[in-house]
Parts: structure tokens; sequence; C-alpha cells
């Protein structure tokens, strides 16, 4: 059986990929703190709607971790 990686937030996996820049992230992540609303948006929109990356590739990115991390 294949070695489980440990779990890692997409924002981390997405920026040591090379999917996105630090900065772009904390771009990212400082939309995600709206004051007032209940829920956050997810990360991944919010950087696809920016465009900082594809729906495609961010798809594909999430697709990559989940294997890495649960071994399918």
């Amino acid at each position: 059986m294949a070695k489980k990686a440990k779990h890692m937030k997409l924002a981390t996996y997405l920026i040591q990929n090379g999917y996105l820049t630090v900065e772009q992230a904390q771009e990212v992540m400082q939309e995600q703190e709206v004051p007032g609303e209940k829920r956050k948006e997810r990360f991944g929109r919010i950087a696809v709607k920016k465009g900082f990356i594809s729906e495609d590739k961010l798809n594909q990115a999430v697709l990559k971790k989940e294997r890495e991390e649960f071994g399918y």
C-alpha cells in the first residue's frame, strides 16, 4: 500500500507546485476574509475568478493533490 502523504492546504500545494505565487495566494486569502460574511468563498474559486489559475489547471492540481495524499 502506498504511504499516505500529510494533508496539505490547497494554497500551500498550489504554491509548492508552481501553480500560484505566494503573493497571489495571499491576495486570494485576503479576499476570503470579508467582514460580515458567514461563509468564506472557496480558495480555488477566487483564484480562478482573479485569473491566477484556469479552472482546468485547478481541477488538475486538486486531483493530483488528492492522489498524492490518499494514494488513488
